[in-house]
């Protein structure tokens, strides 16, 4: 083997690596998530396993989140449909830039929200770890997924 092949034979079995994390991390996203909707009695429970439902389910479970100090509604139809509307309008030039900070900023509060409803006073915390260390954010949802929420107990 010459320098090149090695070379590509370790990016390639890098790009494995990355891929095979990918799929383990969406696994415990998806595994925590349907465990929580089956504790809190959400139907579909099954849009766990489908990546853009995911986020309809975060909204279920949350319910509502406030903002400054307005109170988001319906936040699982809000959930899913902010990302494709960033992603349509993003090609206006300085709209999409404005419009892909608010979302950021919006998914961070919609995190801290959901760890504050499961770890009460520890939610800035993994909220900060999960947005420098995004890997972190299946892992944290994995090990609350038998958690009983704090707040908002039905």
């Amino acid at each position: 083997m010459d320098g090149l092949d090695m070379f590509l034979a370790f990016i390639g079995a890098f790009v494995l690596l990355l891929v095979l994390i990918g799929i383990v991390l969406y696994v415990l996203l998806a595994i925590g998530l349907y465990q929580m909707a089956k504790n809190e009695n959400i139907e579909y429970e099954w849009f766990s396993f489908i990546p853009i439902l995911q986020l309809y389910i975060i909204g279920k479970i949350l319910k509502e989140v406030k903002v400054l100090d307005y109170t988001v509604p319906k936040l699982e139809l809000v959930l899913p449909l902010a990302p494709i509307a960033t992603m349509i309008l993003n090609v206006i030039p300085f709209i999409g830039w404005l419009l892909n900070l608010a979302y950021i900023v919006f998914s961070i509060i919609v995190m801290y929200y959901f760890f504050k409803r499961y770890k009460g006073e520890q939610a800035t915390i993994l909220t900060i770890v999960s947005v420098i260390f995004p890997f972190m954010f299946p892992i944290f949802i994995f090990s609350l997924r038998n958690a009983m929420p704090l707040t908002g107990r039905q």
